[in-house]
């Protein structure tokens, strides 16, 4: 990732929505520690301070959280994680830690995010038909495996 992609990213999702930041905490990456991203800081009048590398007693909660989102984009089987990254970070946000009786979200915002599941009314679904729930399980559990046929001609 370049540098010119992290400011990009600072500006448009966080500064967007929160204002600028006093001060920026970020790991030795040679992205952060770019000409670029200094005098983006600077320009921003943000301090910006560095973890101490290898010590993850004192940069935890960002390895923890990186295990997290690491975890959410291996969970999915499309490749393209850019594409994947804004619905796991929603669910991050939702999610209620245990220790807090809370979710981040709940915590910034004062109230928890409304997300595509609250939309739906589960007094207008159906009940499902129990008769038929069991002749297909019924009718599954009767199938024989086939063996598949070889449409190429050619063997290798």
């Amino acid at each position: 990732m370049r540098a010119k992609t992290i400011c990009r990213a600072i500006f448009d999702t966080w500064i967007s929505r929160f204002g600028y930041p006093s001060v920026i905490t970020s790991d030795q990456g040679s992205q952060l520690r770019s000409s670029m991203f200094v005098e983006f800081t600077r320009m921003l009048g943000t301090q910006k301070i560095k973890t101490a590398p290898y010590h993850q007693i004192s940069n935890g909660i960002v390895e923890r959280f990186h295990q997290n989102l690491k975890s959410a984009i291996k969970a999915h089987e499309d490749d393209k994680w850019s594409e994947l990254i804004l619905i796991i970070l929603l669910g991050i946000r939702t999610a209620v830690k245990e220790n807090l009786q809370s979710s981040c979200a709940k915590l910034v915002y004062g109230k928890p995010l409304r997300l595509p599941c609250d939309m739906i009314d589960v007094s207008d679904i159906p009940p499902c038909d129990i008769e038929f729930i069991t002749d297909l399980c019924h009718r599954m559990q009767q199938l024989n495996p086939v063996a598949t046929s070889a449409h190429c001609t050619n063997r290798f």
